[in-house]
């Protein structure tokens, strides 16, 4: 199990931000503190303590260790191609790598070398940031980048479409990409220089953000940061305890039965005025005031009863219901005398006042002595006008009769006199407080404002009169009373009864005392509360973030993190990497000292520490030089695949930039011993390092291919050609490539002018011209010297032995007929030689592909 794996299940049941903290260093290789920043804010939205701009969610998602865990096949790069949007790249190109063994992309400066590699330090696993892709900012619109990237498992090919900041795949990521950025995160050179291998590397950066937010919340809960100062309160009242006791398990809603009232503050003075009078009496003056004030309240309370019986807010509901109950009555009776008496002459009759003359006749009838039937009938002598009856008139009375008899009628009179009756009542209502006024200043005395609360009820009950004494113009609905000021002045009393009945001694006046007392304490006490509400209510929220703070400070513990390495170093997973480690610095010739790997704890996490054997110096940071320091950093990440058993490519970008000629030798020697194993992509723009990788390819008998970029005059990049750079050409190849150019000489002197064909010829035999020299050092002289090397291989001068007039004959005639006619030399036209005909440059061509034949073969043995 590779020390990502062990990683990979232990931190699932961990906090959020430490997963967190494990996501960006996957994601970054180094948290800078910009990073540490957004995992403490994730810290803190995950104990509740602050929202912030993060989502929490986001931060729980599932970590993606693509790449990182035990490799399961061989993975390599097949194909880059397709590429869209990023940079100046020209679109349609197809960069294709050998399938296995050692492949160059060589390209000069700005010919797209470094936005192809972007995409693959974003697509495959690179130590660092992900490099941010651009597009091309010479164009007014640039598509979404993208690319196709084909790799090659177990001899099937597979393509996958890329774009920026993709979740990667296994398969991607199961290739490795070694830049100068990437260098850093293996080398730690901040004081001792020390390989942090990837897993290792995860819990290191997870140690010093839990030391950062550890620092930060010791910080934050230091005693009384962030407290406001508020006074305690010297008693035991239930404010007092409340405001001298908070804590994270106060609630700001408690607050409000500790909040004073406007009332209970307007009666501090009159409670303290009340204690003092109180302490200057004896039981039996007590309750003869007490007995006063019961006498002279009381009647305010009664009057203002009696008048709220007719003039409040019952009242008027009971008022309106005799009115509609009379009118609905009425309009009853109303329908049936229109029914009954439609033909009679009086608008009125059958009206009070009618009925009232009707009952009157009635009642003289039935007292004549003389028997008489009421209402009269025909013949029969009329009450009211003492003429006899006739057969109408005894009708109409007979109507009348049956119309009074019927009981709408009767209810309809009846109605009407409640109505009448209650507004007799209202009527002689006065609300007045003028014969009351000692009282309400007694209940002013004792519950202040109570005056003027009970002058303001006075003025709407007189306000109310006239409606309630015309109840066909009584409104819906009025505005109700506030008797709010009744019920205080009930309250009162009642409690002046009390007082009076429980004091029977001198004693219980003093716990009377003493109970206004506390009353005046808890309303002080109150109001304390409540002009410290703000302040209170910080200090319960940051109690309770202090809590939450120390919650959190009780995950900020090193201890797991430090034991988690310790095993995954005991399970023997450091042990392999420790002994790769050691052997690749071997490899990379290590001459001036000896470096040594030894493991350290450092901070909680495990971590190599690089020790010079010998020597009382012991920091290979002070003495190494950039260059052993880069080997260092490869080494780093050559022994990580070797312990891991990893087989898939690795690509490098630039692995040399800027180094010696001695180290880029000793780099490339390891890089194509590499390419043995498995595949090996390098990226570079250094002639002299593309030309070290070619010959220690050559010299370990490893397949290499290589292609170079260029840019294309219409400015785009990235232009893929299969041929290397002319510089870096051998001259086997190089004659090779002149055999090309050849044909296309030919072709020219078939259909083109003769301008044109001495054009081409001068640039031919200026090649040529170069090949001869490159024979010269590479086959004749056997590489002794080296152009672009400091080193003079003696080793080699043992095969120079063999070189006569003949050699020195052939080649000054070769570079005298190429000089004669390679451009750089300007001839007076009267002596210009003649053109070479195309026959003489088949013959020259020839002539250094027999010579190299010759010095390659058996009998001299120039390799």
């Amino acid at each position: 199990m590779t020390p990502i794996e062990h990683i990979s299940q232990w931190i699932e049941d961990k906090p959020i931000w430490w997963k967190h903290t494990v996501r960006l260093t996957l994601k970054h290789g180094e948290l800078t503190q910009e990073h540490l920043d957004e995992v403490y804010d994730v810290a803190l939205e995950e104990h509740q303590i602050e929202p912030t701009h993060l989502n929490v969610n986001t931060a729980e998602e599932p970590l993606n260790f693509s790449g990182l865990t035990h490799e399961q096949q061989t993975v390599n790069l097949a194909q880059l191609s397709e590429v869209k949007g990023v940079g100046i790249l020209a679109e349609n190109q197809c960069l294709t790598f050998s399938k296995s063994g050692l492949f160059i992309v060589y390209g000069d400066n700005g010919a797209g070398k470094s936005s192809y590699t972007n995409i693959l330090k974003d697509a495959c696993l690179t130590r660092g940031d992900s490099p941010q892709i651009i597009g091309n900012v010479f164009e007014a619109q640039n598509p979404q980048p993208e690319a196709g990237i084909t790799v090659e498992v177990n001899a099937n090919n597979y393509t996958f479409r890329w774009t920026p900041g993709a979740i990667g795949n296994d398969a991607l990521k199961a290739i490795r990409v070694f830049d100068s950025s990437s260098a850093y995160h293996y080398v730690n050179k901040e004081d001792e220089l020390g390989f942090k291998p990837t897993g290792l590397n995860l819990l290191a950066e997870l140690t010093k953000a839990i030391n950062q937010v550890k620092a930060r919340v010791d910080e934050d809960i230091m005693p009384g940061n962030g407290l406001v100062t508020i006074p305690t309160l010297n008693s035991t009242t239930s404010a007092a305890r409340f405001l001298n006791n908070l804590s994270s398990k106060s609630e700001e809603s408690e607050l409000e039965q500790y909040t004073v009232s406007s009332k209970e503050v307007e009666s501090i003075e009159a409670l303290r005025s009340a204690i003092i009078r109180d302490k200057m009496q004896t039981a039996e003056s007590k309750k003869s005031s007490l007995n006063q004030q019961k006498e002279l309240l009381t009647p305010l309370l009664n009057m203002s009863k009696d008048i709220l019986r007719y003039l409040g807010d019952k009242a008027a509901g009971k008022l309106r219901l005799l009115q509609s109950d009379y009118i609905k009555k009425q309009k009853k009776a109303d329908e049936l005398k229109v029914a009954i008496l439609k033909d009679l002459p009086l608008d009125t009759v059958a009206g009070v006042s009618w009925q009232a003359m009707w009952n009157a006749a009635k009642s003289f009838i039935e007292q004549e002595e003389k028997s008489h039937s009421f209402p009269p009938l025909e013949g029969d002598t009329c009450p009211f006008c003492l003429q006899r009856v006739s057969d109408t008139s005894a009708e109409r009375l007979k109507s009348l009769s049956k119309f009074l008899a019927d009981n709408a009628a009767t209810e309809a009179t009846d109605a009407l006199k409640l109505v009448t009756h209650a507004v007799n009542l209202i009527s002689s209502q006065s609300p007045s407080l003028k014969e009351h006024r000692a009282a309400l200043i007694e209940f002013e005395k004792l519950r202040p404002g109570t005056e003027k609360r009970f002058e303001l009820l006075f003025q709407q009950l007189n306000s109310r009169k006239p409606l309630f004494i015309d109840p066909s113009r009584l409104p819906e609905s009025i505005d109700a009373l506030d008797i709010s000021v009744l019920e205080e002045l009930k309250q009162l009393i009642e409690s002046i009864v009390s007082e009076h009945e429980n004091i029977k001694s001198n004693a219980d006046l003093q716990k009377l005392i003493q109970k206004k007392e506390t009353e005046l304490q808890q309303i002080e006490d109150k109001k304390f509360v409540t002009e410290n509400r703000e302040a209170i209510i910080s200090n319960i929220r940051r109690h309770k973030v202090i809590t939450r703070m120390k919650a959190l400070g009780r995950e900020c513990s090193t201890r797991p993190v430090s034991t988690l390495a310790s095993q995954i170093y005991q399970n023997g997973v450091v042990t392999p990497l420790l002994e790769a480690f050691s052997e690749e610095l071997k490899q990379f010739g290590f001459i001036r000292f000896s470096v040594k790997a030894q493991t350290r704890n450092r901070s909680g996490t495990q971590q190599l520490k690089l020790v010079i054997e010998e020597g009382g110096e012991p920091l290979v940071s002070k003495i190494a030089s950039e260059g052993e320091q880069r080997c260092i950093a490869i080494a780093a990440f050559l022994a990580e695949m070797k312990a891991d058993h990893r087989k898939s490519a690795v690509i490098f970008d630039d692995p040399v930039n800027s180094l010696s000629h001695q180290w880029r030798s000793r780099v490339a020697e390891r890089l194509v011993k590499e390419s043995l194993l498995r595949q090996v992509i390098v990226f570079t723009h250094d002639i002299v390092f593309y030309k070290l990788l070619l010959e220690a390819a050559e010299e370990q008998n490893a397949p290499h291919g290589s292609c170079a970029l260029e840019r294309s005059r219409r400015g785009f990049a990235g232009i893929v050609r299969d041929s290397a750079p002319w510089e870096a050409l051998t001259t086997s190849k190089r004659v090779k490539q002149l055999n090309a150019e050849l044909q296309a000489v030919r072709r020219i002197d078939q259909n083109g002018t003769d301008s044109e064909f001495r054009r081409v010829s001068r640039e031919f035999y200026g090649l040529l011209r170069e090949s001869w020299e490159r024979l010269i050092e590479e086959k004749l002289l056997n590489k002794v010297v080296n152009r672009f090397e400091r080193a003079i291989q003696t080793k080699r001068l043992g095969q120079l032995t063999d070189i006569s007039d003949i050699d020195v004959s052939k080649i000054n005639a070769a570079m005298a007929k190429c000089s004669k006619y390679f451009t750089g030399h300007d001839s007076a036209p009267s002596v210009g030689d003649p053109y070479p005909t195309i026959g003489e440059m088949a013959e020259d061509l020839k002539q250094i592909s027999e010579y190299l034949s010759e010095l390659q073969g058996k009998d001299r043995k120039r390799t």
